[in-house]
């Protein structure tokens, strides 16, 4: 495997870091922090099972400037956008979005690539039952106990208004995949309808 050397750092605002590296791959790393429910006056579902009350919501922060132009950096991501151009994939410069988006569908299998391809949505099969991503506020759970029903959850990560929608529904993936009780327990309730 040939060296690869790290080209950008990115601070994500869960408190994790994207490291990109000069082949274009990139890696979250860290741990995201917990957070109070973006929709002042909601709690997550089952916040008051674990004894966590509900907290205000904070204004974001912007965790990075933009890079002045003639910079180092804004010559990566003008090499990033002509990778892209070239060969399909988004470079070490690509903006977030194209990242979270190469990255989304990096870990997405046949079936739910071709489902995020035509209707921007996918399910992900929990223990629990199907979850669908693909509607921010509006994820479709089909519980494998109520057969008859859905239920619509709403889940977000923290600061979510400062992050490219695919890296939104990578997180929520990647904590359906790993945390599936997680995902539940902070999981808000919106409603049900029948199947």
């Amino acid at each position: 495997m040939a060296d690869r050397h790290i080209v950008d750092v990115d601070e994500l605002p869960d408190g994790r870091r994207m490291v990109v590296f000069d082949d274009g791959s990139c890696v979250v790393v860290g741990t995201a922090q917990r957070h109070a429910h973006p929709v002042a006056g909601w709690e997550w579902l089952g916040a008051h099972r674990r004894g966590a009350p509900a907290s205000r919501r904070r204004t974001p922060r912007r965790t990075a400037s933009p890079a002045p132009p003639g910079s180092w950096s804004a010559a990566v991501r003008a090499a990033g956008a002509a990778d892209l151009a070239a060969t399909g994939r988004p470079g070490p410069g690509s903006t977030p979005h194209q990242r979270a988006d190469e990255l989304l569908r990096s870990l997405l299998d046949p079936v739910q690539s071709r489902d995020y391809r035509t209707t921007q949505g996918f399910w992900v099969h929990t223990p629990r039952g199907p979850v669908r991503l693909g509607r921010l506020y509006h994820l479709v759970h089909r519980p494998i106990d109520q057969p008859h029903l859905e239920r619509i959850l709403c889940v977000v990560p923290r600061q979510h208004h400062d992050l490219p929608l695919p890296d939104i529904w990578v997180n929520l993936l990647l904590t359906l995949a790993v945390e599936p009780d997680e995902f539940f327990a902070v999981a808000n309730l919106v409603g049900t309808r029948p199947r």
